[in-house]
């Protein structure tokens, strides 16, 4: 919903001076809420994979819990505390390189597959324009993302992602509507 919300308004910033601007793009409409279901299913498994593979917080044993209170010794509960930087580090690498580059695919995919209408050209719009959405991505991700694994629950994640992708998402829209030549 955001998405297209986002590209709406990107269309809308792009005609406001036009004395009679032209309709809105309903299928770049459409394109983008595709992109927002497709995304959102992506990247609510890519933040747990990031989170199983290094965790935020490295787990610590509750002195309380190494007592038992009964004759049969219970096993300890983890306990988070202190952030490993190393897992924090490499979360970052991998989700600003391969999580940047399958988010940023999907993203022309979506908004390209209906208009080109051939995967050979899909592909070549694909790799035409993906080291540039990338190198404009580094500008704003890697900030967001380290906030987002340092402060932010990872179930939570993707809505704090979503709410700052609004204002990606209209950049992203301005940068298809210029090469598109809308």
């Amino acid at each position: 919903m955001l998405k297209s919300l986002a590209s709406i308004a990107a269309q809308v910033a792009a005609r406001w001076h036009d004395p009679i601007p032209p309709p809105l793009d309903w299928q770049r409409v459409v394109e983008f809420a595709v992109f927002g279901l497709v995304q959102a299913q992506i990247n609510t498994h890519w933040q747990r994979l990031l989170e199983d593979l290094f965790p935020t917080r490295r787990p610590q044993l509750n002195e309380l819990d190494e007592r038992s209170f009964s004759d049969r010794p219970l096993p300890p509960s983890p306990r988070v505390s202190g952030i490993s930087w190393p897992n924090v580090i490499g979360k970052l690498l991998l989700d600003q390189t391969v999580g940047l580059f399958i988010m940023n695919a999907v993203f022309l995919v979506c908004t390209n597959a209906v208009r080109l209408q051939s995967a050979a050209l899909v592909y070549e719009a694909v790799s035409s324009r993906i080291s540039d959405v990338i190198r404009a991505a580094w500008k704003l991700w890697p900030w967001v993302s380290l906030l987002n694994f340092l402060y932010v629950p990872v179930e939570k994640r993707v809505l704090v992602a979503s709410c700052v992708g609004f204002g990606w998402n209209m950049y992203l829209a301005f940068t298809v509507m210029a090469k598109d030549g809308n």
